[in-house]
């Protein structure tokens, strides 16, 4: 029979007790065993015991905690990342932040486009010159084989320029009258207005025109009734420019002819009519539903096309006025259309090339080409203004603006240049010279409206003589005479729209620069940071998953 018994230790450095186990009483026999005494602590960890399973929820609770950090950071990034994409394929592949400006050129009513449209915070500056005919009696005497003239101007007038009668329309056009008044400017003139010029007698030459098919008793009838000078004549340059009383337009009632007459007006002007409001209504689109339509011309006097030429190409009102283009059309590539209504066409403008004007702000220049008013032969596009009636079509260089005038007005540039030289093979004094002659326009390629350029135009009359009609004997049959030329442009821009300018060209385009950059590099950064969290996570996964599977 096995006995035990415990004996503690009276030593209290010692951790252990002393276990005394009897196997056998007969025998006397024991063994003794050290039980290790319990601690303080060792009741406590009894009561609150740690086991594998809550070791593994924490780590689990770990794990759903990083996770949820990632999603949130990665989310995060990401929406920053499409947010920064999508701005870069905006500021870079659309123009979008173009059109956000260019929005502002919209007509609508009380907008600041449509004041500065209707009152254009600018004063362009006509320029005119006059050919004076210096050996007109000579010649007319047979004494001079040619004529001679002499280029004198300019005769600059500052113009204030304004629409009014102004009408929107239910269909997102709007009418308008032009009006415009001239005042003349003598420190900016080379001549003053009451100089002494001789001249073709244009309303002399113009009767000569319409009686020439007309019978022999009409023609010697006025013939008879024409007094004083014929086929030149004296005036002062305002009187030529902006009127005098013409004897011969007081006979008006002598010159019918079929349906045609001469103006009831005995007052007669070659400008007259641009002082003063305007009786053509011009009609245009105004942006509001289409900004690729902002300016271009719907209508013309009530009527969607001309009808002076030959074929619908040439008839169509394409283009626009000249003082604003939609700006999607800026084109290098691409011509832009410009409708001049003292001729009753469109003029073509192409692009040349880049300039800096205005103390560095970039523009666009674009000339009229050198075969716009070619013969047919040369630019086939032109065969449509031709006489219908004759198929007639005058030499290169000038164009047949008659049935616009009423009169055999024909228009071309300055002293003919880009003309046939035979226009000016009988006449001394004309020096074609691009650098003066030529019409070009230096338009901002935002905003698409001119900033300065020149429009120069030369008007001439053609000899049509009418056999009993006195006065014309030494002039040539068909001959071209040069009568003025003008040169019209933008003047001094005002402060107000110097700065609007500037604004629209220096401080966009660093903000669109700040944002193209910008979105390129947030772009680049968040996709890196995108980058760099997924590696993160996916390095943690795999040492999670090393840990869990050692332990």
């Amino acid at each position: 029979m096995e006995d035990s018994k415990l004996t503690k230790s009276n030593n209290p450095k010692t951790n252990y007790n002393l276990a005394v186990v009897t196997h056998c009483p007969s025998q006397q026999t024991a063994t003794i065993v050290m039980v290790e005494k319990p601690s303080v602590f060792s009741g406590i960890f009894k009561n609150f015991p740690i086991s594998n399973k809550d070791k593994q929820d924490k780590q689990a609770q770990k794990t759903l905690d990083d996770r949820t950090k990632f999603l949130i950071v990665f989310f995060v990034i990401l929406i920053l990342f499409l947010c920064s994409v999508t701005g870069f394929f905006v500021m870079w592949f659309t123009d979008m932040y173009n059109n956000s400006i260019i929005s502002d050129l919209v007509l609508t009513k009380n907008s600041e486009a449509f004041k500065w449209w209707t009152n254009p915070p600018l004063n362009p500056e006509l320029r005119i010159h006059l050919f004076n005919y210096t050996n007109a009696d000579r010649y007319m005497r047979g004494l001079d084989k040619k004529l001679k003239v002499e280029d004198l101007g300019p005769y600059t007038y500052i113009e204030t320029f304004g629409k009014v009668n102004v009408t929107f329309n239910g269909n997102y056009t709007i009418s308008y009258r032009e009006n415009r008044t001239y005042t003349f400017s003598p420190e900016k003139s080379k001549g003053r207005q009451y100089d002494k010029i001789t001249l073709p007698n244009i309303a002399f030459l113009t009767a000569s025109a319409y009686l020439r098919n007309e019978g022999r008793m009409k023609q010697m009838g006025a013939n008879l009734l024409i007094t004083g000078p014929r086929a030149f004549k004296t005036l002062t340059a305002h009187e030529f420019i902006w009127g005098y009383k013409e004897p011969i337009l007081e006979l008006k009632n002598s010159f019918k002819v079929g349906d045609s007459n001469i103006p009831n007006d005995d007052t007669f002007g070659m400008l007259r009519t641009r002082n003063g409001t305007s009786e053509d209504v011009m009609t245009i689109f105004t942006g509001e539903d289409d900004l690729r339509k902002l300016s271009l011309i719907d209508r013309f006097n009530g009527q969607p096309k001309m009808n002076y030429w030959s074929t619908d190409e040439c008839n169509q009102l394409d283009g626009t006025d000249g003082s604003q283009f939609p700006p999607h059309l800026m084109d290098k590539e691409q011509p832009l259309q410009v409708f001049i209504k003292a001729f009753c066409r469109k003029f073509p403008l192409v692009y040349e090339k880049e300039v800096n004007i205005l103390n560095g702000i970039p523009a666009w220049r674009y000339k009229a080409p050198q075969n716009v008013l070619a013969h047919p032969d040369n630019n086939s596009a032109n065969a449509c203004y031709c006489d219908v009636t004759t198929n007639n079509c005058p030499p290169s260089g000038i164009f047949n603006a008659s049935l616009c005038f009423g009169a055999p007005i024909f228009s071309s540039f300055p002293h003919f240049y880009t003309g046939d030289p035979k226009l000016y093979e009988n006449i001394e004094g004309l020096e074609p010279d691009e650098k003066k002659h030529l019409t070009y326009a230096d338009i901002h390629p935002r905003l698409a409206f001119p900033i300065s350029g020149a429009s120069r135009f030369q008007m001439n009359i053609q000899v049509q003589k009418a056999y009993w009609l006195a006065g014309m004997a030494e002039l040539k049959e068909g001959q071209y005479l040069p009568i003025l030329w003008m040169e019209v442009t933008s003047g001094k821009l005002s402060e107000e729209l110097r700065t609007m300018i500037y604004h629209s060209t220096f401080t966009a385009n660093a903000i669109q620069l700040s944002l193209r950059y910008g979105s390129l590099l947030i772009s680049a950064t968040t996709m890196a940071m995108l980058v760099a969290v997924c590696y993160y996570n996916d390095k943690n996964v795999q040492f999670l998953q090393k840990t869990q599977t050692t332990t």
